[in-house]
């Protein structure tokens, strides 16, 4: 019970983040739209007339404000956000063209960059792993105070929204992954499941591996807690080389794993098992302080039949595994076959 708690507790803290990164970044697009808007209000006719001239083409800048809110449902990704705020910024200001530069390469332009011309150079929050620079080349009249003045403002919004983006995106991320491993985590892998249940042919269901590592606790026990972690680690890199790309490979809480393997029959899910439970016999998984530490896994495998739900699938699978662990463990062990068309009872 205490452990599902502490995961309810993660999940509601992941989830306030999660919230936290959306309002904020919400809100500070919204203010950056108000802001062009007003200042779109401000400009004469006539500048804004010069302005779409300087970007060769007749867009309104609110067409560009559009392009941001647009961009913000479609996404939270940074890098697709970073293009949207050249345009919206270069139309705002009278920009006679744009240039995104980000970890010293170009990203994305705008307008035909002039000749001869310094650019108006800001730096914004970085989403990747280097700067990401904002270069806003001057129309033939140059900017004025009030356009170098919102282009420096405008550069600081929008490097908090950047900001805001890639914490929405990390968090998402975390959402559904587990943070030890990196493999999806139980929430995103039931909701795979469910879903390759729903869009299955029938003529070739998926199946199912569940697998726990042999006496995990012994290896805590003896070793600590930072070589359990390591070797939990360790068999999920073993666990990835395994599968295809296409299979879902998942650590669903301790030392338990999954593997949803879609369009595959049971003895071809079962010898992905036993590919697996014989790697792991043969090679140890970590060696710390010149102790090769190896370990088993006992291995249960299931294939969905017709009218099945994913709660029986998972029972029949962890009714195998809890054979091989009963048996001896260090095996492969294959769910008992239900007739197709007869309902499993829950």
């Amino acid at each position: 019970m205490a452990d599902i708690l502490t995961t309810v507790a993660a999940l509601s803290r992941q989830e306030l983040f999660f919230t936290f990164a959306v309002v904020a970044t919400l809100a500070t697009l919204g203010l950056f739209v108000v802001t062009l808007r007003a200042d779109v209000a401000r400009r004469p006719a006539p500048a804004r007339r010069e302005r779409r001239r300087t970007l060769g083409g007749p867009r309104d800048p609110r067409e560009a404000l559009a392009l941001v809110g647009d961009t913000l449902a479609a996404t939270h990704n940074p890098h697709a956000l970073l293009p949207v705020i050249l345009r919206a910024t270069a139309e705002a200001t009278g920009a006679a063209a744009g240039r995104l530069v980000d970890g010293g390469r170009e990203v994305s332009t705008v307008g035909s960059i002039p000749r001869s011309s310094r650019p108006l150079t800001l730096e914004l929050a970085p989403p990747g792993e280097g700067p990401t620079t904002m270069l806003l080349y001057p129309p033939a009249g140059g900017f004025d105070q009030e356009s170098e003045r919102l282009a420096v403002w405008l550069a600081a919004q929008a490097a908090i929204a950047v900001e805001n983006a890639r914490l929405h995106h990390v968090v998402q991320r975390q959402a559904v992954t587990d943070e030890l491993t990196g493999l999806v985590n139980r929430r995103r892998f039931m909701a795979a499941l469910e879903h390759e249940i729903a869009r299955t042919s029938r003529l070739l269901p998926p199946a199912l591996i569940l697998a726990d590592l042999d006496d995990f606790k012994l290896v805590n026990d003896r070793f600590g807690h930072p070589v359990g972690d390591a070797l939990l680690q360790a068999f999920a890199r073993a666990l990835e080389q395994h599968v295809r790309d296409v299979d879902i490979a998942a650590r669903l809480g301790g030392e338990e794993f999954a593997v949803l393997l879609p369009e595959t029959d049971l003895e071809g899910a079962a010898a992905v098992a036993r590919r697996l439970r014989r790697s792991l016999s043969r090679v140890p998984l970590i060696v710390r302080g010149g102790v090769e530490i190896t370990a088993t896994a006992s291995l249960g495998v299931a294939q969905l039949v017709e009218d099945e739900g994913a709660d029986s699938l998972l029972r029949r699978a962890d009714a195998a595994l809890y054979r091989a662990k009963a048996d001896g463990k260090n095996r492969v062990v294959l769910a008992d076959v239900i007739r197709p068309g007869v309902r499993p009872s829950s």
